[in-house]
C-alpha cells in the first residue's frame, strides 16, 4: 500500500504537523510511505504526479483561523482539478493540531477536508483533531533529552563502580510515566488512525488533547508564545524603533482644490 504524507505547516523547522506526520509514518509498518511538504509551490507538480499512484493521502496541518492554512487551500484547489482530470481514487485522512487546549476546535478544519473530498471525487477516511499541539511537540523534545540524561547518569555511576539501585532508576520511571500520561490521548488516537489506514478503513473524526489542566496550560502557553514571537519575529525591534514623522495634512486646502 502506498501512502503520501503531506506536511501542511508553513514553518521551515520545529513543526508540530511534521512531527505528527512522521509519527503516523512510523506507525504505518509494512506500507510504502512517502513524505512531502507544501511550503514551496515549486514542489506542487511533483506532488500531483504522486497522487496518481497512491492508495491513501494523509494531510497533517495546523489550524489557522478555524480553517485550512491559505497555502494548503491553494494546493487543494489545484489538486482538486488534477484529481478530477486524472480520475484519482484514494482515501484521504487528516491530522489537525491547534494551539488551544481543546481538540474540538479542529472540527471545522477536518470538515473542510471532508468537503474537499466530495468536490474532488475522493473518499474521506476520517481525521484526528489534537489540542495543545505546540506543547505536544515541546514535550517530545524535552522528555527524550531528560531520559537520555538520566540514563547517562546511571551508566556513569555503573562504570565508576558506584552502586546503582532501584531508587537510581526511579526518576527515569517517573518521567516516563508523566510523559505517557500527558500524551496518552494523542498516542492512542494516532495509533487508532494508523491502524485504520493500514486496513483502508474509514473512521469517524476523533478529538483529543494534551492531558494538562486548562488553568495551567493557558498561562504557560501565553508566556511561551510571547517569548517565541519576541525572538522569532521583529516585534522587539518594532517596539524600540522610533515613530516616523508623518506630516499633517491641510484638509481645508485639499477641500478647496
Amino acid at each position: 500500500m502506498k501512502t503520501l504524507i503531506l506536511n501542511g505547516s508553513p514553518k521551515k523547522k520545529s513543526s508540530t504537523s511534521k512531527f505528527l506526520g512522521r509519527m503516523a509514518g512510523m506507525l504505518l509498518t509494512g506500507c510504502n510511505v512517502q513524505y512531502a511538504s507544501l511550503r514551496k509551490k515549486s514542489e506542487y507538480p511533483k506532488i500531483m504526479q504522486c497522487l496518481k499512484d497512491i492508495d491513501t493521502l494523509i494531510l497533517a496541518a495546523p489550524l489557522y483561523v478555524d480553517g485550512i492554512p491559505s497555502h494548503v487551500l491553494e494546493f487543494l484547489q489545484q489538486a482538486e482539478e488534477f484529481c478530477i482530470k486524472n480520475g484519482c481514487h484514494f482515501l484521504v485522512y487528516a491530522i489537525s493540531n491547534n494551539g488551544f487546549i481543546e481538540g474540538i476546535h479542529n472540527k471545522s478544519h477536518l470538515k473542510m477536508y471532508e468537503c474537499w473530498c466530495k468536490r474532488a471525487g475522493l473518499e474521506w477516511g476520517g481525521g484526528v483533531g489534537i489540542g495543545g499541539g505546540e506543547m505536544f511537540r515541546c514535550l517530545a523534545i524535552y522528555y527524550p533529552i531528560t531520559f537520555a540524561v538520566l540514563i547517562a547518569i546511571n551508566l556513569i555511576k555503573y562504570a565508576t563502580g558506584t552502586e546503582v539501585t532501584f531508587s537510581s532508576w526511579l526518576p527515569l520511571a517517573e518521567n516516563v510515566g508523566i510523559y505517557l500520561f500527558f500524551n496518552c490521548g494523542v498516542f492512542y488516537y494516532m495509533a487508532r488512525l494508523s491502524a485504520n489506514i493500514r486496513k483502508l478503513r474509514k473512521t469517524k473524526n476523533c478529538y483529543t488533547r494534551i492531558m494538562v489542566p486548562a488553568f495551567l496550560f493557558i498561562p504557560i502557553a501565553d508566556i511561551f508564545m510571547t517569548i517565541t514571537s519576541l525572538f522569532n519575529g521583529k516585534i522587539i525591534f518594532t517596539l524600540l524603533k522610533k515613530d516616523k514623522y508623518i506630516p499633517k495634512l491641510d484638509f481645508e486646502q485639499e477641500s478647496k482644490n
